[in-house]
């Protein structure tokens, strides 16, 4: 699945603040008296793969700060998996660099899964709980088999992931093939219905979800009779229904809730017992409204600085729902920046005020949270600076062809391309007609929420040619001003002839700098006569 820039750059932020949070002062390399254990070159990690049917194994680097992060959650993983004969060892590759070279070790730590002599790489999360379950899960059958309701109860109760349980419902081969697929994320139980003991009469598919296991209230799947490809269809329904009713959203969590591309609310709460508070609430609201809105708590201790991301300030708690699809935000509202900080006691928000906004969020009469910078009172500059709120109405101005740039400030690319885009604006400023026919502008897109304009990279360049019905054109020449005046030329519709205005306007500043350099060689003649 692709995803926006936008997305993207959510998500990177959402895993750089995982990263950040973790402690940094520890050594890598896992203490002694620990149940790691450590393989010190190639022929011992060989016999090791020939001795032991399942295991993980980490290949690192002492200096590695990833590594140093992963250790503790490594040792405990060790801790608790020896009990049950699933080995984890470390491999230093820094002792063993031709090996990891020949194993096409891509940096460090990688974690690799051997089970009866292959490897594969562990993909899920770097803590101790994902660990022990992916490992527990490699040691079962991809399906297992129950022979009672009560142990299958007994088994979700423990289990921390969501478990799907298929009671004789006729998938044959697709129940296994989707077990293969989402083996890592999920638990597949086959029970046959002649040991179910309850009134079912006909097979059944079932998914448990890991916050809703004490009811015992499952999903169950209903296939369509029309259905091409019945494993897509039962594959997208459990990535659905598989997402909590109200969990935390962190860089590991983040792509699941993409992939659903249903609207997310988030809760940002300040501590564990504030947000403890409000999780009925949003347990009921996503019980409501499954399959339309998903909603997240996030941590803002760790993650507030994504309350930029979400145009919300960090006062928190706060509560927001972004539209994955338009890219719109709704948060509830907030107090002004002094009021929050003249509070004597802790903000708060009632839990009224955010059912009240999520209905009216799903009904379409709430407003998005536009990020924008305040409109300028004047403009400084020949280049028109546009902001979030003055945009739509500039671009789409029938009696101009508008060129915009859309960049961000750090960007060394628009850096460079300033000089010539300011000078581009001053040719068009130059004449009198050119000047109410073009308009030479930029936007700085990094705090500005443009939501007509998809935002590949910077800077973007975009051309909005005069008349109700034009479309704009995207910028893909060099970043010269002669081609800038020629696009504009060929593109635009008003025909302005931007060449011949460059000319007139070089002969112009010509004609100035001659004046500047008479005036100067007047003045030092008057110094010379007076001396």
């Amino acid at each position: 699945m692709l995803f926006s820039k936008s997305v993207l750059f959510t998500l990177a932020t959402l895993l750089v603040d995982s990263v950040l949070s973790q402690p940094g002062d520890i050594s890598a390399v896992a203490p002694d008296d620990s149940k790691v254990v450590k393989i010190s070159d190639a022929d011992e990690f060989d016999q090791f793969v020939k001795d032991n049917d399942l295991f993980l194994a980490e290949f690192f680097a002492p200096w590695c700060g990833h590594c140093k992060r992963l250790g503790p959650e490594y040792v405990k993983a060790a801790e608790t998996l020896s009990d049950l004969n699933i080995p984890l060892v470390q491999l230093d590759c820094e002792a063993n660099q031709e090996f990891c070279r020949d194993l096409n070790i891509p940096g460090y730590p990688t974690l690799k899964i051997y089970k009866n002599g292959f490897s594969k790489d562990y993909l899920g999360a770097r803590t101790n709980d994902s660990i022990v379950n992916t490992m527990i899960k490699h040691s079962l059958p991809v399906v297992n088999l129950f022979n009672s309701t009560e142990s299958v109860k007994e088994f979700i109760r423990d289990s921390t992931l969501p478990v799907i349980v298929n009671s004789d419902l006729q998938l044959n081969q697709t129940f296994h093939d989707v077990a293969d697929q989402l083996f890592d994320d999920f638990v597949f139980i086959s029970l046959p219905l002649k040991n179910v003991s309850s009134e079912k009469t006909s097979g059944r598919l079932e998914l448990y979800l890991a916050d809703a296991k004490e009811n015992f209230k499952p999903f169950v799947f209903e296939a369509k009779q029309d259905a091409e490809d019945l494993q897509s269809e039962l594959v997208s329904w459990i990535k659905t229904q598989s997402i909590p009713f109200f969990g935390d959203i962190n860089g590991e969590t983040f792509q699941q809730y993409m992939e659903s591309q249903l609207p997310l609310a988030y809760f940002f709460y300040t501590s564990q017992e504030e947000r403890e508070k409000y999780v009925k609430d949003f347990v009921s609201l996503a019980t409501k409204y499954r399959g339309q809105i998903n909603f997240v708590g996030l941590d803002s201790t760790k993650f507030g600085r994504h309350a930029e991301n979400v145009n919300i300030k960090q006062q928190f708690p706060a509560f927001v729902i972004h539209n994955l699809t338009s890219n719109f935000k709704y948060a509830l509202p907030q107090l002004a920046e002094e009021e929050f900080l003249a509070l004597k006691k802790p903000y708060t928000i009632k839990s009224k005020d955010i059912i009240k906004h999520v209905e009216q969020f799903l009904k379409g009469s709430l407003e998005p949270t536009i990020k924008s910078e305040p409109e300028p009172t004047e403009q400084e500059a020949n280049v028109f600076k546009l902001v979030a709120t003055t945009h739509e109405k500039i671009v789409n101005d029938p009696k101009k062809d508008v060129l915009v740039k859309y960049y961000a400030p750090w960007c060394g690319h628009c850096k460079r391309l300033a000089p010539v885009y300011e000078e581009l604006a001053d040719v068009y400023a130059f004449d009198k007609s050119a000047n109410k026919k073009v308009l030479i502008a930029e936007v700085d897109a990094t705090a500005n929420d443009i939501a007509s304009v998809d935002i590949e990279g910077f800077p973007t360049i975009i051309l909005y040619p005069a008349g109700k019905n034009s479309e704009p054109v995207t910028y893909s020449g060099s970043r010269t001003l002669e081609s800038f005046l020629e696009f504009i030329h060929e593109n635009g519709g008003n025909d302005v002839d931007g060449k011949g205005i460059y000319e007139k306007y070089q002969e112009a500043k010509e004609l100035e700098q001659e004046q500047e350099d008479d005036e100067d060689e007047t003045e030092k003649t008057d110094v010379h006569d007076e001396l």
